[in-house]
């Protein structure tokens, strides 16, 4: 799915430019059950982020502005949200932090863990 009309019921909102990333995310939620979404416009990704029980996983590598998110998405979304990010990319990964994310991971700790991260975030038993 690609805008936000289809993703009103999404439970997993993924900001996101990297197409391999994107079908593993997709493939995670569909396993666990899941509504999935990848959205590219920060406008779009912030209005669908505020529906309840969305898990919004951003990916810093796409030179989001997360203040930008912050400012416009409510806390209880922030807590539930996961920024990840190349190790290297300290200062982004800080700043996520600094803005409220509930969860702040390097892109490998994200990738290798996907699926526990969604299901934490989602409330869920591991399955």
């Amino acid at each position: 799915m690609d805008s936000a009309d289809e993703c009103e019921r999404a439970v997993v909102v993924l900001y996101s430019t990297d197409l391999m990333l994107l079908s593993s995310v997709s493939g995670a939620a569909e396993q666990l059950g899941l509504g999935f979404c990848n959205l590219r416009s920060l406008s779009e990704t912030v209005g669908v982020a505020d529906q309840a029980g969305v898990i919004l996983c951003v990916d810093l590598a796409s030179n989001v502005d997360v203040w930008q998110i912050s400012a416009n998405c409510g806390a209880d979304v922030l807590r539930r949200a996961i920024a990840f990010g190349p190790h290297v990319h300290v200062q982004r990964l800080e700043a996520a932090r600094a803005v409220g994310f509930g969860l702040v991971v390097s892109r490998g700790q994200f990738v290798m863990q996907l699926r526990q991260l969604l299901l934490d975030r989602a409330g869920k038993d591991s399955e």
